[in-house]
């Protein structure tokens, strides 16, 4: 069941949305509150690598103020990341199975542990000013209000606001909270966001990647993603060649016997002859089933003639629980990017009917500039990972495009996959399938 009604949770096709000012006030506060242990951090820190060279005394210090440390900077990246475009990252180099000295050494050899320490001392300094500047400008239009009623009870002591403004009568006070007021919240709509997104932005500098570091990540996860890719195609030509050899072939083998048999009765026993006959077109019938099936496992004919939308929409037609969709790619786009897609789809659909207990489903496509977005969600029970074999080939099927996939699925529902793959239109590059396949 399909329709293009516009009640889907989500809508691919529109850009991220930003985080409001009052989203981006709670970060801002806790980060301030992480200045303190950050605060604390950064002198036990200190104290630890002045007092290394004395004997090593520093070091028993060091095992636990630099776990600490990478713990309150996830927690900062993770702060950062949900009020900037992009998420923070940051890799650090396996320690475990080194003695507690070659710990300390990789530790000291290590450049984010240094970011890590130099963040410590930006966070508790310059980092909790401007983060405290923008939990004051939600501040300060409160305490505006909070100021006229403190005045309204005590005159004689709130009758002199900054210094030297002297309000005595209660029109001077309306006038002066209405004008204080209206500029607090005009400091607020103009400058939360830029000093918010600078705290962040000093965050990321300082706890994120570097162009070098992000370039080796990029390496690593590209030559992941090719051998998995090498393994994937492997292991789908092994499941061609034996569905290949335990259908088509054991029915082509029976076909070539029947008609062997036949033409050596074809002059003693014509009734006989005419039985291997028709069990040879039965056979040839199966083989050319199996081959058709096989085929379709391989690129379906659906997808090749009528492209990814249409061949998405036609598995959802063939799904048990209602399924809402909505197209928004448009033209068609690479072959290789359609079948990557159209198998990922695929195999959310199956475990949607598996696993989820769904009421309902909705697939959305778009474009995005040079992207093509797919979600598939459900309002199932919920409580799906990504570990599993099938979604694992997901993610191993869209890496192989540099393309990604991300999961939400909390208890309860509802569990939303969305997938992002890079790629051109490819209007003129299709590739119509056999019309007698």
């Amino acid at each position: 069941m399909t329709s293009s009604a516009a009640t889907l949770t989500a809508d691919p096709a529109g850009p991220p949305r930003r985080p409001g000012r009052l989203r981006l006030t709670v970060i801002s506060l806790a980060s301030m509150l992480l200045a303190v242990p950050a605060l604390i951090l950064f002198v036990l820190s200190t104290v630890a690598l002045a007092l290394v060279p004395l004997g090593g005394v520093g070091v028993p210090i060091l095992l636990c103020t630099v776990p600490a440390t990478r713990w309150a900077c996830n927690r900062q990246r993770a702060l950062a990341g949900s009020g900037l475009p992009e998420p923070v990252r940051q890799t650090y180099a396996d320690g475990s199975g080194r003695s507690i000295i070659g710990r300390v050494r990789l530790w000291g050899s290590e450049a984010a542990r240094w970011r890590d320490y130099g963040w410590t001392l930006y966070s508790s300094s310059v980092g909790f000013i401007l983060s405290a500047c923008v939990v004051g400008l939600l501040i300060y239009p409160l305490w505006t209000i909070v100021w006229f009623f403190l005045w309204l009870g005590l005159p004689d002591v709130f009758d002199r606001p900054y210094g030297f403004l002297h309000i005595t009568e209660i029109g001077q006070a309306l006038a002066f909270t209405a004008v204080d007021f209206t500029v607090a919240v005009i400091l607020f709509l103009l400058l939360t966001r830029p000093l918010c997104h600078l705290r962040l932005r000093l965050d990321a500098l300082l706890l994120g990647a570097t162009r070098e570091e992000a370039l080796r990540r990029r390496v690593a996860e590209v030559t992941t993603a090719r051998d998995e890719s090498v393994d994937a195609s492997a292991s789908e030509l092994r499941r061609v060649e034996r569905d290949l050899h335990d259908g088509a072939q054991a029915r082509l083998a029976a076909l070539a016997m029947s008609l062997g048999l036949a033409e050596e009765l074809v002059d003693k026993d014509p009734a006989a002859v005419r039985a291997l006959i028709a069990e040879a077109r039965a056979n040839a019938s199966g083989a050319l089933g199996d081959i058709r099936s096989v085929v379709r496992g391989i690129h379906p004919p659906v997808l090749a003639d009528r492209g990814l939308e249409e061949a998405v929409r036609a598995l959802s037609v063939d799904m048990s629980v209602p399924i809402t969709v909505r197209l928004g790619i448009g033209e068609r786009i690479p072959a290789a990017t359609e079948s990557a897609l159209y198998f990922a789809v695929a195999e959310c659909l199956a475990n949607m009917s598996k696993h989820s207990g769904a009421r309902r489903g909705w697939i959305c496509t778009a474009r995005d500039g040079g992207r093509v977005l797919v979600e598939v969600g459900d309002d199932g029970r919920g409580g799906a990972v990504i570990t599993g074999s099938g979604l694992h080939g997901v993610t191993r099927r869209l890496a192989a495009l540099d393309g990604k996939m991300s999961l939400s699925s909390p208890q309860g529902g509802p569990t939303v996959i969305t997938m992002e793959v890079p790629c051109a239109s490819s209007s003129a590059k299709t590739t119509p399938s056999s019309g007698t396949a």
